[in-house]
């Protein structure tokens, strides 16, 4: 046979369907390496992806007894790495976590149809990842949900309600063969249950059914188990929520329960409640729900730790303990494995209640690991499917969805937030990170600026500027402070002792406390950027620890956070001290202005940038005007930085913009006297081009 028959031979049973003996085979192969075959043709793609072939390599590729672990600890030998291990196995890298960008990653301890949820501490999300492709999903208005701010009720209008504890879960509907995420939230009076659906174009939305009033934590995250979701409260007792149904039920704990930090997991096919006080000798007890219906709990087991050898007992001594799974030891013998919040495993059987060590990172390529309160580790499984697409990877996805947000992104924001409320996948669109920062854009093109006049910004209390004017100038907030520019839809702002960020558009505000109130209240105090590489606003704070005008002696200390995270970062301080001028952004930084009555005596402008991205100050030479002659502002216009100098003697104002670093040249040049007598250089502010003023 000549090679070009042979290929065309070759391709010719490549377009036909899989023969079942592949298929078989195939199904026994890992997740990654069978989906590498779906590339060889449409007819293969088809076959390996579709549900029939999913569910039997689920069956085939997960041999029952032998446990595989997922390992995310931040051991001494950190590489950016998540790991996996089996009894007997070595350690091995699986998949790097850089998705997470703070905190430690806190697997669920049992995954849900091969996914697992995935939560990252500090506020920084939750996401479901499928460990055997790679594959990860980050889960929108997770780090902070919004049900979790602080919105301050505009006139008019209800108070937004306000929840301060929330719990995840990942489950399955077998019916519509969808996986869901599901959270709980808590205050005081009561409870919201919100469900968002993995490759659905949809939002988070409300289930059917309103949750009971349960006291949940986040670090006890939904275990999935027999169709429900199971929601440990604070006092032990058990919410229940039906995938499919989406309605609620409880189930109560062991009878002799005491508060001891309960654990909730799934264990050798039923539930099961385990506790025991942490970094302790005391009694570890294990109990498996035998009748689920009847809710009839049954003890497996209790481990005596004190009746453990000195040195298994001291080396397994942890601030978390909880069971993994089943499995037969090397003489046969059944045991319960249990992990450790330094990422140890170890085995206890029924009987003897002798701990068998069988895994700890020392000596492998993990290293060491501090003990935690989470479990860095749990089971994970063989699977083919996908984790879903993003809510943004849908919306454009879509050409009806695309065409809508071509046209919604013109609407002011208030017209935009009401058609939230149309439907879910209009919902969806409006919260995809591309419409946003699309309509932020293409809402203000080629349009009169839009000004506001905050009143108290506690309250949500903003004004139009006609309308403030047209009311007969209304009282102002005393020692009020805002920055006039916005970056990317916020305002920033100080007063007296607080500082805040605001939409006044849409009427929200943070109301930011410092943690010691310095007395200092400045202009420069607070500034707002954007990270467009990881699409956050950035806040940095700024204050004086000493300041003194006569000697000129100064010390600056600052901090950063990202809006949506509320932990602040202390960073180095600006090497000049900050003048009390409002800063601006442009292009990546935060400018500020250098105060020149502080530090080293010097005649020239400098200012003062700070690197959103790499969190650094640099010293900018400004333009050749003298503090002498008038008072300086600084301001971005057209996207480029400006400051504008105004001379008092001559009531002028020169607008100067930065071409270069180093070169500024004039871009304007304001005679005020001109348009009235009234007007002061000193006084008056330049804020934004009108480009309405110059259209042709």
């Amino acid at each position: 046979m000549k090679p070009s028959e042979a290929a065309a031979t070759a391709w010719s049973r490549l377009r036909q369907p899989l023969p079942e003996i592949l298929t078989e085979i195939f199904a026994r192969l890992p997740a990654k390496s069978a989906a590498r075959f779906r590339c060889l043709s449409y007819e293969w793609f088809a076959t390996l992806s579709s549900d029939y072939f999913v569910d039997l390599h689920v069956r085939r590729s997960n041999r029952p007894g032998r446990p595989r672990l997922l390992l995310a600890p931040v051991g001494s030998l950190y590489d950016g790495h998540i790991y996996s291990w089996k009894p007997g196995g070595p350690v091995e890298r699986l998949m790097t976590d850089d998705f997470a960008s703070n905190g430690l990653l806190v697997p669920n301890t049992k995954p849900c149809h091969g996914l697992v949820l995935m939560r990252c501490t500090d506020h920084g999300g939750y996401f479901v990842c499928n460990p055997c492709t790679g594959e990860v999903l980050a889960l929108p208005d997770s780090k902070l949900p919004l049900k979790m701010t602080l919105r301050i009720a505009t006139r008019g209008q209800p108070e937004a309600p306000y929840f301060f504890e929330v719990a995840y879960g990942l489950g399955y509907c077998s019916i519509t063969r969808q996986h869901k995420v599901v959270r709980l939230f808590r205050n005081i009076e009561v409870s919201s249950c919100e469900v968002f659906e993995l490759d659905t174009p949809a939002y988070w939305r409300p289930t059917a059914e309103q949750p009971p009033l349960c006291h949940v934590k986040e670090q006890k995250m939904a275990v999935f188990f027999n169709g429900y979701l199971h929601f440990l409260c604070t006092d032990a007792s058990i919410t229940t929520f039906n995938t499919c149904s989406e309605t609620f039920g409880s189930l109560p704990p062991p009878t002799g329960f005491v508060n001891a930090s309960p654990v909730l997991t799934e264990l050798d096919g039923y539930l099961c409640f385990c506790y025991g006080e942490p970094d302790t000798d005391d009694p570890y007890h294990v109990f498996l729900l035998r009748d689920y219906m009847k809710g009839r709990w049954e003890k497996l087991c209790c481990i005596d730790r004190m009746a453990w050898p000195e040195s298994e007992r001291m080396l397994l001594r942890s601030l978390c303990i909880a069971p993994l799974a089943m499995y037969h030891s090397d003489d046969g013998q059944r045991k319960i494995m249990f992990g450790t919040g330094s990422c140890k495993v170890f085995g206890v059987d029924f009987d003897s209640n002798t701990p068998e060590i069988l895994f700890t990172p020392d000596g492998t390529i993990i290293g060491s690991c501090e003990d935690d309160s989470n479990l860095p580790l749990c089971l994970f499984e063989e699977y083919l499917g996908p984790v879903g697409r993003t809510i943004d990877e849908m919306v454009l996805s879509s050409p009806i969805t695309k065409a809508w947000s071509d046209i919604l992104k013109w609407l002011p924001g208030r017209s935009v937030s009401e058609l939230n409320l149309v439907c879910r996948e209009w919902r969806a669109m409006i919260m995809a990170d591309c419409f946003i920062h699309s309509r932020v854009i293409h809402a203000n093109l080629n349009k009169s600026p839009r000004i506001m006049v905050v009143l108290d910004p506690r309250f949500g209390h903003y004004m139009d500027l006609k309308d403030f004017v047209d009311a007969g100038v209304p009282h102002l907030l005393g020692n009020l402070v805002c920055n006039p520019q916005p970056c990317h839809g916020l305002n920033v702002g100080s007063c007296s002792s607080w500082d805040y960020v605001c939409n006044p558009v849409m009427g929200y505000c943070e109301y930011i406390k410092p943690d010691v109130d310095d007395g200092t209240l400045f202009a420069g105090r607070m500034g707002l950027g954007f990270d467009s590489a990881i699409n956050k606003h950035v806040l940095v704070h700024i204050t004086y620890k000493e300041k003194n005008l006569e000697t000129r002696e100064y010390e600056l200390q600052c901090k950063f956070r990202y809006v949506d995270i509320q932990e602040w970062i202390l960073v180095d301080p600006p090497p000049r001290p900050i003048a009390d001028v409002p800063p601006v952004y442009a292009s990546g930084k935060i400018y500020w202005m250098v105060d020149p009555e502080l530090g080293q005596f010097s005649l020239s402008c400098e200012i003062v940038a700070f690197n959103v991205e790499t969190d650094e100050f640099e010293v900018l030479q400004g333009p050749p005007c003298s503090h002498e002659k008038g008072r300086m502002s600084i301001l971005q216009i057209g996207g480029a930085l400006c400051v504008a100098c105004s001379n008092k003697s001559m009531n002028v104002i020169d607008i100067w913009r930065m071409k270069d670093i180093g070169t500024w040249l004039i871009e304007h040049h304001i005679e005020l006297s001109g348009f009235s007598p009234e007007y002061s250089s000193e006084n008056t502010t330049p804020l934004v081009v009108n480009p309405t003023l110059f259209s042709t």
